[in-house]
């Protein structure tokens, strides 16, 4: 895990590629967080029952008892099709 250097947001973001949970009302889908950080993440996923706008619950175990999974409501912000599925910004709105 390392800091992206050249980013000019607000908060700093962490890289990872970690496994994440992804629920819309009842659809749940796995996907990849791909960068972390206080207010979002950039995560990819397969599944196309989700676009911009949608709120979802994420879920980001943590595999460590050290450290509790991330269990976070959040809305996604821009959802783009790319050649292994998609990717999609997203913003936390409450974290539990």
């Amino acid at each position: 895990m390392f800091f992206a250097k050249e980013d000019k947001r607000s908060f700093r973001r962490m890289e990872l590629d970690v496994g994440i949970e992804i629920t819309k009302d009842t659809a749940v889908a796995q996907g990849v967080c791909k960068d972390l950080s206080s207010t979002g993440m950039s995560i990819t996923f397969t599944d196309v029952n989700f676009k911009q706008g949608d709120k979802v619950h994420i879920k980001l175990d943590t595999a460590d008892d050290r450290f509790p999974p991330l269990d976070a409501d959040a809305t996604l912000l821009r959802v783009e099709k790319t050649d292994q599925g998609f990717m999609a910004a997203v913003q936390f709105i409450s974290m539990k």
